[in-house]
């Protein structure tokens, strides 16, 4: 068994990352509702932004350069939520023409990651709806069991 890595934040300060000492990159979201960085009373719905979606696209380049990593595992910082989706205060100040752009920026890094010849696995560590579900579909396997998991179970 491998210890949880130090994370670091990513430039936007909304994915942290990390890679154990045994080849696992950790990816975790990390956002308020507003999608902005989480602070200090704010719950952890690691809603996304366009911020985000850059962070986590670094993040996998990241852990795909990395000849070290063979692992990425993403999950959501917190215990109740491993991604609410887009923020849907966010999506309410874009115009039609940028809220196309943000969705095909999310499709895109999405491919990215499904294409990532490493083994992806989303930690499901709470709810998991709207586009936080296209994010854990897009690895190659899901799991929300463990005890670092108390509040998931499948079903």
């Amino acid at each position: 068994m491998t210890s949880w890595p130090d994370l670091e934040p990513m430039p936007n300060k909304l994915v942290n990352y990390g890679v154990t000492d045994n080849g696992i990159a950790v990816i975790e979201l990390i956002s308020d509702t507003d999608g902005k960085p989480l602070e200090e009373g704010r719950t952890s719905v690691n809603t996304y932004t366009r911020e985000m979606w850059e962070d986590i696209d670094q993040a996998i380049l990241n852990a795909r350069f990395d000849g070290n990593v063979s692992v990425i595992l993403l999950t959501g910082h917190g215990e109740k939520f491993f991604s609410a989706g887009a923020s849907i205060n966010y999506l309410n100040t874009l115009s039609p023409r940028y809220k196309y752009f943000f969705c095909l920026h999310a499709n895109e890094t999405l491919s990215r990651l499904e294409q990532t010849p490493k083994l992806v696995i989303a930690a499901l560590n709470g709810h998991t709806v709207g586009g936080g579900l296209e994010i854990a579909m897009a690895a190659w396997t899901r799991d929300c069991n463990g005890s670092r998991y108390p509040n998931c179970t499948q079903r």
